[in-house]
């Protein structure tokens, strides 16, 4: 996979968009994933834990849904 299609990490600090949708202000205890070459950042260990057992069938999965409408 060539650099270009790799997202690189968020200074911390910024502000990020969680897998929910919300605006979070990352920091090194922030939950996150790579996934398809893209950082996923979480509000909960929970929902972290859960996407990445079932990427598929994740919060992930329902937030994108409703940006599609």
């Amino acid at each position: 996979m060539s650099s270009e299609n790799m997202q690189q990490l968020p200074i911390i600090g910024s502000q990020v968009l969680t897998a929910c949708g919300s605006k979070e202000n990352l920091s090194k205890n922030t939950p996150q994933a790579k996934h398809e070459g893209e950082w996923i950042f979480f509000c909960t260990p929970a929902c972290q834990e859960e996407f990445i057992q079932d990427p598929e069938n994740s919060c992930l999965t329902s937030h994108s849904d409703s940006e599609q409408e």
